[in-house]
This record gives C-alpha cells, sequence and structure tokens, in this order.
C-alpha cells in the first residue's frame, strides 16, 4: 500500500548531497524512507520514478489472473528498481524491511542521452545486468532441481551480503519462505525440506528462520554452480 505518492516525497524533501560520487543525476533526486510491506511502484502505474536502493531489500513480483505469484527478483542496495521503456511499470515491487531509497525524478522513457550521459551510462548498466540476472534465473528455473536451486539462492546472497565470521560466513534472508518459494518456483515444503537437508548435510547452520550461516561453501557453490 502506498502512504505517500513520490511526487509527495520531491515536493516535501530538503536537498540531500548524493550517496556516490559518481551521481550526478542529484539535482532531480530526493532520498526517502519505504517502511516494510509497503510499495514503491504497482504493475500499470506510470513509470514516472526510478529507485535506487540505499538500504534494506524491496520485492519485485507479478501476479497471475487467478492469483499465483512469481517472484523476479530482490533488489539489494546498490540495485536500481523501476526501469520503464514504455512509460509503465510491469511489475510489482514492495518492501521487505524497512528500504532507503534514492528515488530519480526519470526514467529510460524520458530521458535524454544528449543530456544526461553519465546518468543514461547507469541506467544502461544497470539494464543490462538486469538482463543477465533474468537470464540466469530462468536457465535455474528451467534444469536445476530443487535443492540446487535453493543452493543457487543461497550463492548469490552468499557473495552479495555475507559476512565471514571464524571459520562460516553467514547473512540475514529478510524475505519470507513464501518469497523464496514464489522466487525459485517451488513450494513452501519444499525449501523447508532442502534448507534441512543442507543443515543436516553440514553444509549450512540456521540460527533463526532469517539467518543462515554457510559452513562449507564449496560445497554449496559445487551444488548451486552445476551445469547441466
Amino acid at each position: 500500500m502506498y502512504v505517500t505518492s513520490p511526487v509527495d516525497y520531491f515536493e516535501n524533501a530538503q536537498p540531500i548531497p548524493p550517496t556516490w560520487s559518481e551521481d550526478v543525476a542529484a539535482e532531480f533526486s530526493c532520498v526517502t524512507t519505504i517502511h516494510t510491506g509497503h510499495s514503491l511502484f504497482c504493475e500499470g502505474d506510470d513509470a514516472d520514478f526510478v529507485y535506487k536502493i540505499i538500504e534494506g531489500v524491496v520485492r519485485t513480483s507479478k501476479v497471475l489472473m487467478d492469483g499465483r505469484r512469481q517472484v523476479m527478483a530482490f533488489g539489494y542496495p546498490g540495485d536500481i528498481v523501476g526501469l520503464s521503456h514504455d512509460g509503465l511499470y510491469h511489475s510489482d515491487c514492495d518492501a521487505i524491511d524497512e528500504v532507503k531509497v534514492r528515488i530519480y525524478r526519470k526514467n529510460t522513457f524520458n530521458m535524454s542521452f544528449d543530456e544526461e550521459p553519465d546518468f543514461c551510462g547507469q541506467m544502461l548498466r544497470h539494464a543490462a545486468t538486469e538482463m543477465n540476472d533474468m537470464q540466469e534465473h530462468f536457465m535455474m528455473l528451467g534444469r536445476k532441481n530443487a535443492l540446487e536451486r535453493v543452493a543457487s539462492f543461497l550463492v548469490v546472497l552468499l557473495d552479495r551480503v555475507g559476512e565471514k565470521h571464524d571459520c562460516t560466513t553467514c547473512f540475514d534472508i529478510p524475505m519470507s519462505r513464501s518469497d523464496i518459494a514464489d522466487f525459485l518456483g517451488l513450494t513452501i515444503e519444499t525449501i523447508s525440506r532442502s534448507l534441512t537437508k543442507l543443515r543436516k548435510d553440514g553444509v549450512i547452520d540456521l540460527p533463526n528462520p532469517h539467518r543462515v550461516c554457510i559452513c562449507k561453501t564449496s560445497a554449496l557453490r559445487d551444488l548451486g554452480e552445476n551445469d547441466l
């Protein structure tokens, strides 16, 4: 649900210096916080804004006519969400936890490469990264079994946000088991069984439902990066 529209954020925001030194588009952006469970945008909305994640995690998803949901991606700090080529958003985007974002009053359909070459270049790089990630996701859904999908998911988070602690590397998983299941094309029960097997095999430890510690990194990579 929306609490405040992006337009209101711009009208009420105080000037904030850019978070990244290369951010040449600060003059048409602002920084704000989106609370847990609130939407950044919904499918079909006018795509007047692009969002760069500073803190927290967001989820992009699509819902079919019969109510089934496919989670497309999880956005972490540094990611850009909301890119559009035709003036409309083509997915929903919600804050999984409290999220700090920089909102740009631009999108790919209304920006000019001649006027904003650095900003356009940044958007193109993120679009290319998103395309590559989608291709990897399609390969995983089409060619990997359940355990391999869960391992692949954990490897991505390990490389992205893992923190070394003694002999293990740990990270938080703010998304629900339902989110993970809808991302990997599995059931919640299959997610739970796969995590339990990895734990029993000594590959991971689960200190709590939202934290994972990788005990055998090479074994997890061998399973998750299996090329079929």
